[in-house]
């Protein structure tokens, strides 16, 4: 499975379906409009693997896209860079399918992926402060907490979901087993 800057679908185990690397209301669109999702804002769409748009950003992703299109395996490929993935877009994934049984799956431990985010929290901070200098009307973000912003502080308010979890490991290939023969 490639884990590259785009989103994929494996409806059926013998289809593959790339989603590029689009919006979940375009990702619900396409589905709709290819006739793989009824277009009533209701029908659910059961797909092996998702990897989810644009490494977990709350930009790419909306409750609707996980409530409309479930998985067994949810990939997350983001690093922490540009903040990704994004504790909201969790945060969206719990909300609507909370205990239901599914795997996430990481491509970068936790720790590594919030260095990541905290290290552009505090560069993003910094150009909002550099912008406020010349417009006071612009806001800036608060200090990075590790309580309210870290993916650590998520799991740990949220132990059924961080069960879910599973880290990538360095070095190692990553298969998600979907117990077909080979």
């Amino acid at each position: 499975m490639e884990c590259a800057d785009s989103s994929a679908l494996w409806p059926k185990r013998t289809e593959k379906r790339s989603l590029g690397d689009a919006r979940g209301d375009k990702v619900l669109e396409g589905l709709e409009l290819t006739g793989l999702l009824k277009a009533d804002g209701k029908s659910i769409m059961h797909v092996d693997i998702f990897k989810v748009p644009h490494h977990g950003s709350d930009r790419n992703a909306d409750p609707i896209l996980f409530r409309r299109v479930t998985a067994d395996h949810y990939v997350f490929s983001g690093d922490g860079e540009h903040g990704n993935p994004e504790r909201a877009t969790l945060q969206m994934l719990l909300d609507e399918r909370g205990d239901e049984d599914f795997t996430i799956h990481l491509t970068y431990p936790i720790d590594e992926i919030d260095k990541g985010r905290k290290a552009d929290w505090e560069k993003e901070q910094g150009k909002e402060k550099t912008r406020k200098q010349k417009d006071p009307k612009v806001k800036v973000r608060t200090d990075w907490s590790p309580k309210k912003n870290s993916l650590t502080a998520f799991f740990a308010a949220n132990e059924k979901f961080a069960d879910k979890v599973v880290i990538v490991e360095e070095d190692k290939p990553h298969v998600i087993d979907l117990l077909d023969r080979v």
